[in-house]
């Protein structure tokens, strides 16, 4: 599967702005995990779940899903513009601009009906997805919207503007990591020469 996970930064600052106004806060959840979860289906993905203001997601699985690594990052990047198309909705509403996070991996897990004998869910779980998690947290470290582990990357290096933050071992994992974000085709960046450079800071900086 590929895996991803979506969270809005400061949260505890945006639920404060609605601390007499809960109901408030309910509606821009909702505002916003509503097209949010419509970016993973039209990109053919399952919506596992939300965590409050998180989104889980997942591709190839229940349904294979040709290309899945490629259409989790498509997804991944289409919500930073619907997430910019609702900040300009709310911008004449006196709301904080919204901000998030995601990070996509890819690997093998076990997927089906997992929980207690009193209620269960379909879901995934395995190394991967919990890396998944991992991946999205680290966007907070590394000033970036968008993180991708190698799992996703391995196979489909030429079909985006990867760029190779750090090897990194996360929480609980004793292995270390490659991790990427994604440039996207803006016209006026040179890519090349960004990636050489970038590469040459890489040597050095290990």
């Amino acid at each position: 599967l590929s895996i991803l996970f979506s969270d809005l930064r400061g949260f505890t600052t945006i639920s404060e702005h609605f601390k007499t106004n809960p109901q408030g806060l309910t509606k821009l959840v909702n505002r916003y995990l509503t097209p949010m979860t419509g970016c993973v289906i039209d990109h053919e993905g399952t919506v596992d779940k939300f965590i409050g203001d998180a989104l889980m997601a997942f591709w190839n699985a229940p349904l294979d899903v040709e290309d899945h690594k490629v259409h989790s990052i498509n997804c991944g990047l289409e919500m930073f513009d619907l997430l910019k198309n609702l900040n300009e909705e709310i911008k004449d509403q006196e709301l904080p601009e919204l901000k998030i996070g995601v990070g996509i991996n890819s690997g093998d897990v076990v997927v089906g009906n997992m929980g207690s004998e009193q209620r269960f869910d379909y879901t995934c779980l395995g190394d991967a997805v919990n890396l998944s998690s991992r991946l999205e947290g680290q966007t907070k470290d590394y000033k970036v919207g968008l993180i991708v582990g190698q799992g996703t990357v391995d196979g489909i290096e030429d079909k985006f503007n990867f760029v190779e933050l750090d090897k990194i071992a996360v929480k609980g994992k004793k292995e270390g990591v490659r991790i990427f974000t994604v440039l996207e085709n803006t016209g006026d960046v040179n890519h090349s020469g960004d990636a050489k450079h970038h590469n040459t800071f890489l040597q050095y900086y290990r």
